[in-house]
């Protein structure tokens, strides 16, 4: 157990320098430690256009006719059909194939 701890923690004294933070100037090889300080330069944008698209257009449905009396009722009379008369008479049919 002890010979396991005395190998993690070895390990961990190897790692550290390479997890370690280079320090102020995060990274940059030796030498280039000189900083040049240039005028930030100044750019002019112009505002957006905004372009406003107009409204939804909603149209309400007709109201609704709520007193209004109800439409005429029309009453006719019933047909009356005469009823059937037999036919007088003999007839003969004759059905000749064409």
């Amino acid at each position: 157990m002890l010979k396991k701890l005395l190998i993690a923690a070895a390990g961990v004294l190897v790692a550290v320098p390479a997890l370690a933070d280079p320090g102020w100037d995060h990274g940059r090889p030796w030498g280039h430690w000189k900083r040049h300080h240039y005028a930030r330069q100044v750019v002019v944008v112009p505002a957006p256009r905004v372009y406003y698209a107009p409204p939804p257009v909603y149209y309400a449905p007709p109201p609704r006719v709520v007193y209004a009396p109800p439409p005429p009722v029309l009453y006719e009379p019933a047909v009356v059909y005469p009823a059937p008369v037999a036919p007088s008479g003999v007839s003969i049919r004759l059905h000749f194939p064409l």
